[in-house]
C-alpha cells in the first residue's frame, strides 16, 4: 500500500466514528437525555479533531510529502472544532479561568438553552442552543462540522 493511504485510511476510520457518535447524539437530543447529547457531543468533536490532526500537515514533514498530489484538504478547516475539541479535554484549566472571572451571573452548564435570551455568553459553560454548541462566549456550528466531515469523507479514497 502506498504510504499516504494509510492516513487516508485512518481519517475514513475516525470519520465514521464521528458519525457513529453524531447519530447517538442525534438519538439522546430526540430523547432528550442531556447527559447523553453532551457526552455523544464530545465524542464526535473528539474524532473530528483527530481528522483535522492527522491532514494538518506541517511544511516540509514526512506527512506533507506523502500527501503531495494526493490528498488536497486546503480549503477545508476543522480548526473551530479543534479549539473546542481543546476546550473540553483541558476542562480542567478552563474551569480554573471562568470560576476565576465569575461575577455571580447565572450560569448554564451542560444546558439546553434553544431560544434563551438576554444573558451574557460568558455565562453559557457548556449550552447547546439548538445544533450550535455554546462554550464560555464562542459559538460553534456542529452542523457546519458535521458537513465539512462528509466533504473530507467524499474526497479521501477508499
Amino acid at each position: 500500500m502506498e504510504k499516504w493511504k494509510f492516513y487516508s485510511r485512518e481519517a475514513l476510520t475516525q470519520i465514521e466514528f464521528a458519525e457513529k457518535a453524531w447519530a447517538s447524539f442525534i438519538c439522546s437530543e430526540n430523547d432528550e437525555v442531556v447527559i447523553d447529547i453532551f457526552l455523544h457531543l464530545q465524542h464526535f468533536l473528539s474524532h473530528a479533531a483527530m481528522v483535522d490532526k492527522l491532514h494538518d500537515t506541517k511544511n516540509g514533514s514526512e506527512r506533507e510529502k506523502q500527501f503531495k498530489g494526493h490528498i488536497d484538504l486546503s480549503d477545508v478547516d476543522l480548526k473551530p472544532f479543534r479549539r473546542l475539541r481543546n476546550h473540553l479535554e483541558h476542562f480542567d484549566e478552563r474551569l480554573d479561568k471562568w470560576v476565576s472571572d465569575y461575577e455571580g451571573y447565572p450560569i448554564f452548564d451542560m444546558n439546553l438553552v434553544t431560544g434563551t435570551k438576554g444573558f451574557p455568553e460568558k455565562a453559557f459553560l457548556r449550552a447547546l442552543d439548538s445544533h450550535t454548541y455554546k462554550f464560555h462566549g464562542e459559538s460553534y456550528d456542529l452542523d457546519g462540522l458535521y458537513n465539512t466531515l462528509q466533504i473530507i469523507k467524499q474526497r479521501l479514497p477508499a
